[in-house]
C-alpha cells in the first residue's frame, strides 16, 4: 500500500459522519484493528465492519503477514453475521453472484446502478447480475419524479427476488421504510419542542403543509407558514421542496396512535421585528413601496414587509385638504408610496406618511388618547398576533402580548388535532417559557385580554359553530363571525 492511500484513508477516520457505500463485489480499503486465531478485522469507514479469513494472509513460511494498523485492500462478498465478508482476490464472476445469492438470502441491502427505464419499471445493473425494480418500487411512497432523475444514478436496494441464473427483482424503497424507521426511533429520542430541523414538504392542505422529518411527518398551520397572512400554501412552498421548520409541540403516539407534531416554518425565519433594530432598510426617513392591509377612522395600516406593518395617521395620508375617512384617499389593498417618520421598537409600532414629508424633519403625528386606545385595541381584539410564553399554570399560559400587554391562553382554547384538549404535562411541554406563539385575541374586557388559536377557531369552523361565536371587545361590540374575523386578521 502506498502513503498516498494510507492518508487518503486517514483523512476518511478524521470525518466520522462519512459513511461509505459499499455493495457486493467492490474493492474497498480498510485499516486492520484486531486479529484473532482464524479472522482479521478491518474497519471500513461504513456502518458496519469487515472480517477476513487469517488464512488470506499465510506467507508460506507458517506465518502470517498482517499486523494491527496496517491498510489492507479485499474485495466485499456481502454480509455476514452482521460483518462484510471480505477476501484478498475474486478468482472469478461465480463468487460474485454467490455474494448476490447471499445478500437476497439473508435480507442484505446492496447497491445497484439504475441503467434504463422499460416497462413497468427500471432495468438494475447488480454487480454481474441485470436486476428490474418495478415503477412503484424505486423511491419512497408519494414520490414521483422523471426516468432521467433516476437512470445512472446509483442507489441502495433489497433483493426481493432471485430468480436462476441471477435475474433479480429489487426494491428501493423497502430500504428507504427502514432508513425512515431507524430515523423514527432517534427523532422519537432526540426531538423536542423548540428544535430547528430541516424536512421535506410531502403534502399541501388548505389548512397548512405536510413536511416529512425523516421517517417522521409534521404540519405547518397555514398561520405558520408566513409573517403575511392571506397567501396560499401553495404559494408558499412546493411538494419536494427542503425547509427549515421550529417544532413547536410533540405528541408521539402509543399503541398504534398517529404521531402529532406541530411545525412553523415562519418562526424558524426569526421574529421579523428582530431586525428592525440594527437594518437601515427601516430608518427614519428611509422610503418604502408597501399595501394597504387595513383601514381605521384615524389611519390607513401599510405592510412593509413580512410581518411588518406600520401606521400612517390621518393627517399624513398626502391628502391637500382635511379628509373625514381614510377610505377617501385609499383602500386596503392599494400599494402605496411612504416614508419612515419614526420608530417605536418597544411598542413595534412604525409611524408612516404618504409619499414625502410635507416639511424637512416632519415629526410622527401625535395620536390623541382615545386613537392610542384603539390603535392598542386594534393590535389586540380580533387580531393575530405573536407574543412570547411567560408563564404557565395548569389552567392555561399567559402571554406577553405586544405593548407590553399580557393576555390569557386558557387549556380550553388549546386543543389537539382531533379536538380533545391538551393534559397538564402536555400543556407545559407544548409551551415552554419564552417561545413564540400565533394567538387571536378572543375577547379584551378592560385589562383582560382572553385568547385563543387559530387552528382552535378553524375547528370550531369546521364543527359549523361559527354563527355562534362572535369575537367582542370590553363594550361588547361585535366584530363579526370567524369568517369575517379571518378576513380582517392583518393588522
Amino acid at each position: 500500500m502506498d502513503n498516498n492511500s494510507e492518508m487518503d484513508f486517514g483523512k476518511l477516520f478524521e470525518n466520522k459522519d462519512l459513511r461509505v457505500s459499499i455493495k457486493t463485489g467492490e474493492k474497498v480499503t480498510g485499516r486492520v484493528f484486531a486479529i484473532d486465531d482464524t479472522s482479521v478485522f478491518v474497519d471500513l469507514g461504513a456502518t458496519s465492519d469487515g472480517v477476513m479469513d487469517k488464512l488470506d494472509f499465510a506467507d508460506g513460511k507458517g506465518g502470517f503477514d498482517v499486523a494491527e494498523g496496517d491498510i489492507v485492500d479485499a474485495y466485499n462478498m456481502g454480509m455476514v453475521d452482521g460483518c462484510f465478508k471480505l477476501q484478498r482476490r475474486i478468482d472469478n464472476e461465480h463468487q460474485v453472484d454467490a455474494a448476490v445469492e447471499n445478500a437476497f438470502a439473508s435480507k442484505i441491502p446492496i447497491e445497484g446502478k439504475v441503467t434504463a427505464e422499460r416497462k413497468g419499471g427500471y432495468e438494475v445493473e447488480v454487480a454481474t447480475s441485470r436486476g428490474f425494480c418495478p415503477f412503484s418500487q424505486i423511491d419512497a411512497r408519494g414520490v414521483r419524479k422523471e426516468p432521467a432523475d433516476y437512470i445512472g444514478n446509483k442507489y441502495t436496494f433489497l433483493i426481493t427476488e432471485y430468480e436462476e441464473g441471477g435475474n433479480l427483482v429489487l426494491s428501493r424503497r423497502k430500504v428507504l421504510e427502514q432508513e425512515a424507521e431507524a430515523n423514527k426511533a432517534r427523532l422519537r429520542a432526540n426531538l423536542e419542542a423548540g428544535d430547528v430541523v430541516d424536512g421535506t414538504v410531502v403534502n399541501i392542505k388548505p389548512f397548512g403543509v405536510f413536511v416529512d422529518l425523516g421517517g417522521v411527518e409534521g404540519m405547518v398551520h397555514i398561520s405558520e407558514l408566513s409573517w403575511n397572512r392571506g397567501a396560499a400554501p401553495e404559494d408558499i412552498v412546493k411538494v419536494g421542496q427542503r425547509v427549515t421548520v421550529k417544532v413547536l409541540s410533540v405528541e408521539w403516539g402509543e399503541d398504534g396512535e398517529r404521531d402529532r407534531l406541530s411545525l412553523s416554518l415562519k418562526q424558524a425565519e426569526g421574529d421579523p421585528w428582530s431586525r428592525v433594530a440594527d437594518s437601515p432598510d427601516f430608518a427614519v426617513g428611509t422610503k418604502h413601496h408597501g399595501v394597504v392591509v387595513r383601514l381605521a377612522d384615524f389611519g390607513a395600516f401599510v405592510n412593509l414587509a413580512p410581518g411588518i406593518d406600520g401606521l400612517a395617521h390621518i393627517s399624513q395620508l398626502g391628502a391637500d385638504h382635511r379628509i373625514e375617512n381614510p377610505s377617501e384617499v385609499t383602500s386596503v389593498g392599494a400599494e402605496v408610496d411612504v416614508t419612515i417618520l419614526g420608530v417605536d421598537l418597544e411598542r413595534r409600532r412604525i409611524s408612516l406618511c404618504f409619499g414625502d414629508p410635507k416639511v424637512k424633519d416632519e415629526k410622527p403625528a401625535e395620536l390623541s388618547v382615545e386613537e392610542e386606545q384603539k390603535v392598542v385595541q386594534m393590535a389586540v381584539a380580533g387580531q393575530v398576533l405573536t407574543g412570547e410564553v411567560e408563564s404557565l399554570k395548569p389552567f392555561g399560559v399567559f402571554i406577553k402580548l405586544p405593548g407590553d400587554r399580557t393576555g390569557l391562553l386558557h387549556v380550553s382554547q388549546i386543543r389537539k388535532p382531533d379536538g380533545s384538549p391538551l393534559s397538564v404535562r402536555e400543556l407545559y411541554r407544548a409551551y415552554p417559557l419564552h417561545a413564540q406563539v400565533e394567538v387571536v385575541v378572543r375577547e379584551v374586557a378592560g385589562d383582560r385580554i382572553s385568547l385563543t388559536l387559530p387552528e382552535t377557531l378553524e375547528q370550531e369552523q369546521d364543527a359549523n359553530r361559527v354563527e355562534a361565536y362572535n369575537v367582542k371587545d370590553s363594550n361588547d361590540a361585535s366584530f363579526g363571525n370567524l369568517g369575517d374575523l379571518f378576513s380582517n386578521l392583518k393588522l
